[in-house]
């Protein structure tokens, strides 16, 4: 008998798969007429491939859906299913996806692993619709790192005057293909709204030119380099570099200041003062204002991320108990 994940339920004969069967532990419904296997309900991409079963055949999965399926870093919230078909198209509303009506062109319809997307671009122009500055420039700095498109075609697929068009106009100028991590991005922009340049990836060099470290943000002109320091920084053979590094760049007179991502949010504006002493300018408490603003916005805010959760909730189609089997079709 072949194995199937997911299986539509007039297919269940081709597979073999009873009734009895579909109805039983093994087997879970996320949209009416389709199965996919209990143990795979967790997993996004399966989750998708099942529902695309009972989707038009021009539906494509977009918005924060299509975000998640490649990876691009997002907040720490529930994924709902969203998917847009055919602005011509009936509207359909099905339990365990949000189906829209929109007009995406066919060239940004993608095909990825047997799912259809809607392109990188398409789906950051839905993003910008709900999230805030802060999450919708990671966002954006995650798609360039994947490679998944660049700040050009990005700044051709704006639209102006449609809904979230200024917000992405401003994580553009914001965003930066150099980026390596969400947290990387969030110490940029804390450095970037306080009106400290930071240069990503800065390459550390010693006194015949080569190579010694590199820094994840520079700090103006200065020998200094600002960076995040994640959990991985700890581990045995990280924590052995990171130490290594540290006395390399010590000995050519150069700093490294790392900060966790506890120290970002309860003190940016001590992490501001490091800058200020590092450019030898005079403190400015009003430096930390604009970020404090965004980083409440943001979904890195208790009341950002509630507010988030909240836009989010339209797409939610409340999986209703499941319809006997003998109902499906």
């Amino acid at each position: 008998m072949e194995y199937v994940r997911a299986l539509h339920y007039r297919d269940r004969n081709r597979f073999g798969i009873s009734r009895r069967r579909l109805s039983g532990p093994i087997w879970t419904s996320p949209t009416h007429g389709v199965y996919l296997r209990a143990a795979d309900v967790d997993d996004l991409a399966a989750r998708c491939r099942a529902v695309q079963l009972a989707l038009p055949d021009d539906a494509v999965f977009t918005h924060i859906t299509a975000a998640a399926l490649r990876g691009w870093w997002l907040p720490s919230i529930r994924i709902p299913l969203v998917a847009c078909s055919n602005a011509t198209a009936p509207h359909l509303d099905r339990r365990g996806v949000y189906i829209r009506r929109c007009a995406v062109p066919s060239y940004q319809r993608l095909d990825r692993s047997g799912l259809r997307i809607a392109s990188a671009e398409r789906t950051l122009l839905e993003l910008a619709e709900d999230l805030s500055l802060v999450d919708l420039v990671i966002a954006i700095d995650a798609a360039l790192y994947f490679k998944d498109t660049t700040l050009a075609a990005l700044s051709r697929a704006v639209v102006p005057g449609r809904r979230g068009a200024r917000t992405l106009r401003r994580a553009l100028a914001l965003a930066d293909d150099r980026s390596e991590s969400p947290w990387e991005t969030v110490l940029r922009l804390l450095h970037e709204l306080g009106c400290i340049d930071v240069t990503p990836q800065y390459i550390v060099t010693g006194d015949h030119g080569l190579p010694v470290a590199r820094g994840d943000l520079r700090v103006g002109d200065s020998r200094r380099s600002h960076e995040y320091d994640g959990a991985v920084h700890r581990e045995g053979g990280q924590h052995g570099d990171d130490l290594g590094r540290d006395k390399a760049l010590a000995r050519i007179q150069w700093e490294r200041y790392g900060y966790t991502a506890k120290e970002i949010r309860v003190a940016p504006g001590r992490i501001l003062r490091d800058a200020e002493d590092a450019l030898g300018l005079p403190h400015d408490p009003r430096r930390v204002t604009a970020w404090l603003a965004e980083y409440e916005r943001s979904s890195l805010s208790p009341a950002g991320w509630r507010a988030l959760a909240r836009r989010l909730r339209r797409f939610d189609r409340i999986d209703l108990p499941r319809r006997s089997s003998s109902g499906a079709g």
